[in-house]
């Protein structure tokens, strides 16, 4: 009986292991973005979790022509030349790892716009602000995108800065023709970021260019930096150039200046003979240009 007791008292244990470990991971990659996909039902006309900054006929345009991404809806401006949807995400349960230089964000959602000619854009902007909302610490620009024919994968991982406490997403939409503006957004989402091995990365390729934060960050005295090369169609290779900046703006390095593949890459930058402190390294490729901030520690 002893052992049949103790026995039991090891599944269960086992078993409230197994429990904590999925509810630890389901956490860990939980959506930080209220109604993501724009499927939460109206209220009063309105998205909810969502402000309108710029035009008042933001809703859900249900799936048809074009099909959504996912699900049921898509954002959908509506009646507007310009207009701005937002949400600020509250990452203050984080501060601790923000403030200590240790967490990484990843962010990713799809856009597209309807078929014409020209077609209208769709933007995204995220702004890592203060806890007032009145200081931006960093922030990420996707540009403008006006596919037709797909949706396509707007993604982006950053470190946030010390003193981050909100992350604010700004949708913004172009018109170009037509009275509706058709610029489209759906699966959004934003979860802390753990790096997976290049072969996950090479099975999920992205149809669009990537500069990842670089690991270790803050770090002494070398770092690993990871891009992503998009799979454009008909244009099998694409001119690659990633470049270290200083604080001031002054080119301290080319790591990257030549034509690549689309694949998932990676460059090491040895800083030992440089001085402590912020730099920047930038990645361009066609029209693609992004750049991040890393921490140098002498």
């Amino acid at each position: 009986m002893r052992i049949y007791q103790t026995k039991l008292q090891s599944n269960f244990l086992l078993l409230i292991i197994f429990i904590f470990t999925v509810n630890v991971s389901l956490s860990l990659s939980q959506n930080l973005i209220l109604n993501p996909g724009c499927e939460d039902s109206l209220i009063n006309g309105e998205i909810p979790y969502w402000t309108e900054v710029i035009g008042t006929n933001w809703t859900q345009r249900p799936n048809g022509n074009p099909p959504t991404y996912e699900g049921d809806n898509m954002f959908f401006p509506g009646i507007a030349t310009l207009a701005e949807l937002q949400q600020d995400v509250d990452l203050t349960p984080m501060a601790a790892k923000i403030d200590s230089n240790n967490q990484t964000f990843l962010f990713e959602g799809y856009v597209r716009a309807y078929l014409q000619s020209p077609p209208d854009e769709s933007r995204i902007i995220l702004e890592y602000l203060d806890a007032l909302k009145t200081v931006k610490l960093d922030s990420f620009d996707s540009g403008n995108y006006s596919n037709t024919a797909e949706w396509v994968r707007v993604a982006d991982t950053s470190l946030a800065p010390a003193g981050t406490r909100y992350l604010r997403i700004r949708l913004i939409s172009t018109r170009h023709n037509g009275s509706n503006n058709d610029g489209y957004y759906d699966d959004l989402s934003l979860v802390v970021y753990t790096p997976t091995s290049i072969e996950q990365r090479k099975a999920n390729l992205l149809t669009s260019s990537l500069l990842d934060q670089n690991y270790p960050n803050p770090f002494n005295p070398s770092t690993t930096i990871t891009y992503t090369v998009g799979a454009y169609r008909d244009v099998p290779l694409q001119h690659i150039n990633l470049s270290i900046y200083n604080i001031l703006g002054q080119k301290v390095a080319t790591l990257i200046s030549e034509n690549q593949y689309a694949g998932i890459y990676s460059v090491k930058w040895d800083g030992s003979g440089f001085p402590g402190g912020v730099y920047f390294y930038q990645i361009k490729t066609g029209d693609f240009v992004q750049t991040k901030r890393m921490l140098l520690i002498k």
